[in-house]
């Protein structure tokens, strides 16, 4: 009997024992997984108390303790000492976990596409977000046709902005000007905001910008390489847009904004003759091909390679068969219609009157008389040179015109105006010899010479008119202020050179 007691006690204290360890098992199996806890106790595959900012295990063993960044939606408070698991969490004495170090001005973390940095500026006043917001929903979108370079403009020059201030600071400018320039340019029924941004503050980033660029310019390797190109094209943009605001543009000294919707009626006696050519500009898109050519290996390797990538070379025009008809232009825009019509006999009529003054033997009439003597013949030879380069420059945009036709048969404006891009025709300011840029810029050219002159340049103009593009939008009435220059010089000649241009300028 004693026998059967003791193991009786036995078994129903082992049974004791067996329920107990199921009672913790039970009691364990409760808990919630540590899905915030250290990396430490995550490692050791144990516990965390997830105390912070030591855990006690980590504090027991002495070990440093690191924690994940939790969700957004997970942010917890922090106690300010140590809780124990048993002990109910505080509500009170804790500080809020820091938010991410970045502002969203203009949208949500989640609704930003893939790969773009959220900007990182001085001042977070109104115009700068504004600014911002134009240039990723407007401008961004508005720069090219081609969708590998429009994804550059979106995502790739925003996302390098993060990283370099004066990227950030050029982006803003053109965003705030590309705000201004809509401004002046909205019709009626539009859908843009009318919001808009003191030209100040866009100026304002737009030096210090240009100042910390110029900097980078002056150290470019193959490791700055795809920022400095980034700031190039920034800096290109806004000063082709700059053109369009009276405040900025020199050849419009009037502070009342002209018209620029170019109708048939368009009274060009509002615009101001041009007696100085802004010939800034076509230096700062030289200067771009510069950055091109001595960092090409690093730039066609890198994300901005689909903007360098481009038919630059004259010769693959060259052999393109010639159609003079061009007669399936039909539907397309009226001004592509007397490019195509009009472009090759244009030239023609350049070369004719280049070649009348050239004869001419009373060259006083066209020089200052404290020129030196062979000031007429290096004028008569950037002439001659900058009318070659018109001509290669109107022969590749036919081209383009003959290429879209074999494609499309009938092709529309968005056709002709993809493959212009791929042609980059807005590259002929890299194409124009200096000695032409040295006559626009010079006191010395005077009379049918500098009227000759700005004939050419107005011929140029047509190019980026022909170009639908937002921040090209002055060049029409560039050129209705070169016929106004020009029409002064009282001479038939040269304002019969001028018909075509203003046909275009003004359709």
């Amino acid at each position: 009997m004693q026998g059967l007691s003791l193991n009786g006690d036995s078994h129903m204290a082992a049974e004791a024992a067996h329920n107990s360890q199921r009672a913790r098992k039970r009691h364990r199996a409760r808990h919630h997984k540590s899905r915030l806890g250290c990396f430490s106790c995550k490692s050791r595959r144990v516990k965390c108390d997830e105390v912070r900012p030591v855990c006690g295990s980590c504090s027991s063993r002495g070990e440093p303790c690191v924690f994940p960044d939790p969700p957004a939606a997970t942010l917890k408070p922090i106690s300010s000492s140590r809780e124990r698991p048993d002990s109910p969490r505080s509500r009170s004495g804790g500080s809020p976990r820091p938010v991410r170090s970045y502002l969203e001005p203009w949208e949500t973390y989640t609704s930003r596409p893939a790969g773009v940095s959220a900007p990182v500026i001085d001042d977070l006043d109104m115009d700068n977000l504004l600014a911002m917001q134009f240039f990723h929903l407007h401008t961004a979108q508005e720069m090219s046709l081609h969708p590998k370079r429009s994804m550059i403009w979106r995502r790739v020059i925003p996302s390098l902005a993060s990283k370099h201030r004066y990227l950030m600071h050029l982006l803003i400018a053109l965003g705030g000007l590309h705000m201004i320039t809509h401004r002046l340019t909205q019709r009626p029924g539009e859908d843009y905001d009318s919001d808009t941004v003191d030209l100040r503050v866009v100026m304002g980033h737009y030096q210090r910008g240009l100042q910390d660029f110029r900097k980078e310019v002056a150290q470019i390797s193959n490791l700055n390489a795809e920022a400095v190109y980034a700031g190039s094209l920034l800096l290109v943009a806004f000063v082709y847009a700059s053109l369009q605001v009276p405040e900025l543009n020199p050849a419009c000294p009037t502070a009342d904004p002209v018209s620029v919707l170019y109708a048939p009626t368009l009274n060009k006696q509002t615009l101001p003759p041009i007696n100085q050519p802004q010939t800034s500009w076509l230096h700062l898109i030289r200067g771009v091909s510069s950055v091109i050519q001595d960092q090409w290996p690093a730039l066609k390797a890198s994300c901005m390679r689909s903007m360098v990538l481009h038919f630059h070379g004259d010769e693959y025009w060259k052999d393109l068969p010639f159609d003079s008809s061009l007669s399936k232009l039909n539907r397309c825009s009226l001004f592509v219609q007397l490019f195509a019509q009009g472009a090759l006999q244009a030239v023609a009529d350049l070369r004719a009157f280049h070649a009348t003054l050239r004869i001419t033997s009373s060259t006083e009439l066209y020089l200052t008389s404290v020129s030196a003597p062979n000031t007429s013949k290096v004028a008569m030879d950037g002439l001659s040179r900058g009318i070659d380069v018109l001509e290669n420059i109107y022969s590749r945009v036919i081209s383009v015109f003959q290429c879209t036709v074999s494609e499309r048969g009938f092709p529309d404006d968005s056709d002709i105006q993809y493959n212009l891009e791929e042609a980059a025709v807005l590259g002929w300011p890299s194409l124009v010899p200096d000695v032409f840029l040295g006559l626009l810029g010079s006191d010395e050219l005077m009379g049918l010479t500098r009227g000759l002159s700005l004939a050419i340049l107005a011929h140029f103009y047509v190019i980026n008119s022909l170009v639908d593009r937002w921040f090209l939008g002055a060049f029409k009435e560039e050129i209705l202020r070169i016929q106004k220059s020009i029409s002064s010089l009282h001479d038939a000649g040269l304002d019969r050179l001028l018909i075509w241009p203003v046909r275009i300028a003004t359709s």
